[in-house]
């Protein structure tokens, strides 16, 4: 499959980007011509790799993707998914056009047993347990194959999910240990920017599931169902929006007094936390990533904020570590309110379903994902899923929205029992936990000893070991304490060479 074209003709050289997942491309123009690679390191003049900047650390720590185009080398830019640079006689010049997706089957099964149909024989599916990899499972066998579903035992703390059976596809159980996939110590050094936890873990466990396939290539459902998936506001309400009666949407203070109000603040798609300001993960990761804004509305509420009452809570998902200093905080104010405004036009540009692909390949899918093939991405499956009603993909029944309905309606009619509620978000939230309750002491004696983050002025190491020996009160923080050490680690590498 072809994601990035290079083309010539009788006037000039094109490079666009029509399609979302494959390898990045990165590019530089100057002097009237266009310099292009899959490896923005290729573009470096000199020996030394330039460290990006401390806003940029701190919104890395706290799951905060960069722009879509951008790079940390002056003049490099990479190229974003609708993104065109043509090279004429008179100049180069970029311009957008959002991609067209191909119209045809509204049956999302038959597009998806397509896709496993031009596969290699001996293709193996990823199997959690969950929606997505069920429904793969489901398609498998509605192409008339038998691959393995592979089920990787993480071994976490808490209840073990034993992952349903699918028809009669065997199931194979493979141990993985989580605290190797984690160490800090294990950290890829090179490379222009820090690598993450968020897509270093799954690119390792993508790693030991590919090993047990059977000769061909591993299968995965990774964002099936950020794709087939509605908001309660495009749900039918019913005449005169009565099913809101049984499904109550949410509450700025109190109760809502009328059904009206309760309609009106569904047309403004203002949500908001409790009042205490505590975030409540939504999306992929921690819920503040460029997916985080896909097809949302940001909250327009708090201009009407008396001004006697308490401050406006912080908008749902987001929680600033503590530990950082005024100077990390200034920094990472800034490049927050530069990225955030860059994805939300390029959000605004794609639209609704190839935003929500193109933020989730930079929140969840490593860059080099050689091996692994995620249908979702697919140009038959997206055009599927762009052919359905939004009606069909989520609805109100018995009080509540039930979302992903394509997905649930195709895995019901396998009859197929128990699946797995918790994302592979929350089994990486839970992973960074375990491995920092088990590391803490060594982890204390490393930072107080040495740490990057500080000796640049933009984390108080005291504030944040002192976190790390709160025992459980460290939870609601691991995941982006465990970004820190990744981030400090690369740069102790970096600078020690």
């Amino acid at each position: 499959m072809m994601h990035t074209a290079a083309m010539t003709d009788g006037d000039g050289f094109a490079l666009s980007r029509d399609e979302p997942g494959g390898r990045a491309v990165y590019y530089r123009v100057g002097h009237g011509g266009l310099e292009w690679s899959h490896d923005p390191a290729d573009f470096l003049t000199g020996r030394d790799r330039p460290v990006p900047e401390p806003g940029t650390l701190l919104a890395l720590v706290h799951g905060l993707a960069p722009p879509p185009d951008a790079t940390p080398l002056p003049g490099v830019r990479r190229l974003a998914l609708g993104t065109r640079v043509r090279v004429e006689a008179g100049g180069v010049t970029v311009s957008r056009r959002r991609p067209v997706l191909p119209s045809g089957t509204t049956d999302l099964t038959w597009a998806v047993a397509e896709v496993l149909r031009r596969l290699p024989e001996g293709y193996g599916i990823a199997y959690s347990g969950g929606l997505s990899s069920a429904f793969l499972a489901v398609a498998a066998l509605s192409a008339g194959h038998r691959p393995p579903l592979l089920h990787a035992d993480l071994g976490l703390p808490g209840r073990h999910h034993v992952p349903p059976p699918v028809g009669a596809l065997t199931v194979r159980h493979m141990p993985v240990d989580v605290f190797e996939l984690l160490d800090h110590h294990s950290v890829p050094t090179g490379g222009l920017m820090p690598p993450l936890p968020d897509l270093e873990f799954p690119r390792r466990l993508t790693a030991r599931l590919a090993g047990a396939a059977p000769g061909g290539p591993l299968v995965a459902g990774t964002l099936l169902e950020d794709l087939v998936s509605a908001k309660l506001p495009e749900a039918d309400r019913g005449p005169r929006d009565w099913r809101l009666l049984t499904c109550e949407p949410f509450h700025l203070v109190g109760t809502l007094p009328s059904l009206t109000e309760a309609a009106g603040l569904l047309e403004q798609g203002v949500v908001r936390s409790a009042a205490d300001g505590a975030g409540n993960g939504t999306g992929a990761g921690a819920g503040t990533g460029p997916g985080a804004g896909a097809g949302t509305v940001l909250d327009t509420t708090q201009d009407a904020q008396p001004v006697d009452g308490p401050p406006p809570p912080s908008p749902l998902g987001r929680r600033d570590l503590p530990g950082m200093t005024p100077k990390g905080r200034v920094a990472l104010q800034t490049v927050q309110q530069a990225s955030l405004s860059v994805w939300k036009d390029h959000l605004d540009f794609l639209g609704t379903l190839l935003g929500r692909a193109d933020a989730g390949m930079t929140e969840r899918v490593p860059g080099d994902h050689e091996g692994l093939v995620l249908p979702a991405l697919d140009p038959g499956v997206l055009g599927a899923v762009a052919t359905l009603p939004k009606d069909r993909l989520g609805r109100i029944a018995g009080g509540v929205f039930r979302n992903h309905q394509p997905l649930v309606r195709a895995v019901a009619g396998h009859r197929v029992r128990g699946l797995r509620r918790a994302s592979s978000s929350f089994d990486l939230r839970l992973a960074a936990a375990a491995y920092l309750h088990r590391e803490s002491d060594k982890i204390i004696a490393e930072l107080e000893r040495e740490c990057a983050l500080a000796d640049l002025g933009l984390i108080d190491v005291a504030v944040v070991t002192g976190m790390l020996r709160e025992g459980p009160g460290r939870a609601d923080h691991a995941l982006p304490l465990l970004r820190l050490l990744w981030i400090d680690r690369w740069l102790l590498n970096s600078t020690h060479g």
